[in-house]
């Protein structure tokens, strides 16, 4: 909902009503003060002040968070506080659920009041333990009638208005307990509202995989050292005037740029989607400015990765406007992503963020000054919803296609759950999927490498077993080719599957001709031909391999 621009709340103010004696209520929000426009979530309640009335603090899920409201209202009338002891045996220490009566004089209904005391009440509220009772300022002769959660009953005497006290079960008097005497005045100081901004820097707390741009594709000359530097991505358009004012400074910041490692590739937006009527030729523009960085052609696929990391990073997923920028650190992650013009001096700046622990980024991000909870729940909260992020973004990556990019993410979000068994999961099909792909490209000593990691995770997945087997039993490269290794996995899988697959007996037959068992290589190619329709791709391949074993020689595929 958020995502779409949508709230939690529908802009209503708070709502304060008071109770009028006679089985009514009256809405005061407006005089009370109480009548912000916050999306209020949590009340509690408690004589903050100690001056005899009821103070609030209220929690907000937007800014400001937290707001305590002090009664200072002019009075005339009493109070008493009464804070609550269990004998801790049949009723508890706190004595939760204990329901207080106040009797006026000569036990009559007038001044008469009943509290309970709640552990909490309301949403994700709980308020003071000091019971508190206002009064009329004529009552005097105060009695207390104390139904406690056992059932047994109580009935104390010679209450004194404007005072507190201490009751504890079994014990048939009040102990008065004075005023504390800490100052807990606290300093007024007014919301803090930034003016609006048409420009905004965005630090990244998680770390998202960045996307990787190809120069040398584009014609561009790349030193040796550019996977060493971070990277400014700029988007840019023709047509758009603080794009090439930006530019501009880029250019006359040229050395200041290359002095800290960092690398600016502009990304022009112009052949996305309906041209401007404005729009000019890109590389005329680039001429004219005298831009010394690589500018490239920006295309559909690209957009949606950087809209995608965007989206990750913003509550609020709206279009990325132009210009924009994304920080990217040398190891490829985003660090910092800034909407609208930067300044050379902030890029420097924000390079040393993504070298900040998670707690850091996290302080570094925010927007208002505060400290960290280091309660080992809260940090592990922290980790835990760091990790999930990894696990999403990794599962847009895999949506997309790219395994890297998974691979990445659920590699981060695994070493910081290494218990969870879903995201080890879901990493060990990233290996097994990335080492299929590999494969097909040829690429088998990479592929070995990724099957050997998804196997450490799922050791029984009986197509990847299969795949490594026949890589290390076919290869032709010395650096992959391991027939003993192939003809141990091989066995195995054989036995377990009890001589039925077809693929599995292929494979077996390969690793027992590398290792010089051609009879064997041979009755176990037949086997798995005669499970096999005629005249089908995989049997011609096997009847093709069983010529080569029948005389002697083992598979020996190249390209690898």
């Amino acid at each position: 909902m958020m995502d779409a621009g949508r709230s939690f709340s529908g802009n209503e103010r708070n709502c304060f009503f008071i109770n009028m004696g006679n089985g009514k209520f009256s809405d005061i929000s407006g005089i009370s003060g109480l009548d912000f426009p916050d999306d209020g979530r949590a009340i509690s309640t408690t004589d903050w002040d100690g001056d005899g009335d009821i103070d609030m603090w209220i929690s907000n899920r937007n800014g400001p968070r937290l707001r305590l409201m002090r009664n200072d209202a002019q009075k005339e009338n009493s109070f008493i506080s009464i804070l609550l002891k269990g004998n801790g045996t049949t009723v508890n220490k706190d004595a939760v659920g204990t329901r207080v009566e106040i009797l006026g004089q000569d036990n009559s209904d007038s001044g008469h009041q009943i509290q309970t005391l709640r552990a909490g009440q309301g949403f994700l509220s709980q308020s003071s333990k000091w019971i508190h009772f206002g009064l009329n300022k004529n009552l005097n002769n105060i009695s207390i009638k104390i139904n406690w959660p056992d059932k047994s009953v109580e009935n104390i005497t010679g209450i004194e208005p404007n005072n507190r006290y201490v009751i504890k079960q079994g014990i048939p008097t009040a102990k008065s307990i004075s005023k504390r005497s800490e100052n807990l005045e606290l300093n007024f100081t007014p919301a803090l509202k930034k003016a609006p901004t048409q420009t905004a820097r965005i630090p990244a707390i998680t770390l998202f995989k960045g996307p990787k741009i190809n120069l040398k594709k584009s014609g561009v000359k790349v030193g040796n050292d550019a996977g060493r530097k971070h990277q400014l991505i700029n988007l840019w358009a023709t047509w758009c005037g603080p794009c090439l004012e930006e530019m501009a400074q880029f250019r006359d910041h040229k050395k200041a740029l290359e002095e800290n490692s960092i690398e600016l590739i502009a990304l022009n937006v112009d052949g996305l989607g309906q041209l401007n009527s404005k729009s000019k030729k890109p590389s005329a523009v680039i001429k004219n400015l005298k831009f010394p960085f690589p500018s490239v052609p920006a295309n559909e696929a690209l957009m949606n990765i950087l809209q995608r990391i965007h989206d990750q990073n913003v509550g609020l997923n709206e279009p990325l406007p132009i210009p924009s920028s994304f920080l990217i650190n040398p190891d490829g992650n985003v660090s910092v992503i800034y909407k609208g013009p930067v300044s050379v001096e902030q890029i420097i700046e924000d390079t040393n963020h993504s070298s900040k622990v998670l707690i850091d980024r996290i302080k570094a991000s925010s927007l208002v000054k505060g400290s960290t909870i280091k309660h080992p729940k809260a940090i592990q909260r922290l980790v835990d919803h760091e990790a999930s992020l990894h696990a999403r973004h990794a599962r847009n990556w895999y949506t997309a296609g790219d395994m890297r990019g998974a691979i990445h993410h659920y590699e981060k979000a695994s070493k910081l759950q290494p218990s969870s068994n879903e995201i080890s999961s879901k990493l060990a099909s990233c290996y097994f999927n990335f080492a299929t792909q590999l494969d097909k490209q040829k690429n088998k000593l990479t592929a070995v490498d990724f099957y050997r990691k998804g196997l450490k995770i799922i050791p029984q997945n009986n197509a990847a077993r299969n795949n490594l087997a026949w890589i290390l039993a076919s290869s032709s490269n010395k650096n992959i080719r391991n027939p003993r290794e192939s003809l141990s996995i091989a066995n195995k899988l054989n036995a377990e599957t009890n001589n039925q697959i077809p693929q599995i007996l292929d494979t077996l037959a390969a690793a027992q001709a590398a290792n010089g068992q051609f009879e064997n290589a041979v009755k176990s190619a037949d086997l798995a031909i005669s499970k096999l329709k005629k005249n089908t791709p995989l049997t011609k391949s096997i009847e093709e391999r069983l010529n080569l074993y029948k005389q002697k020689k083992s598979l020996s595929i190249s390209k690898d």
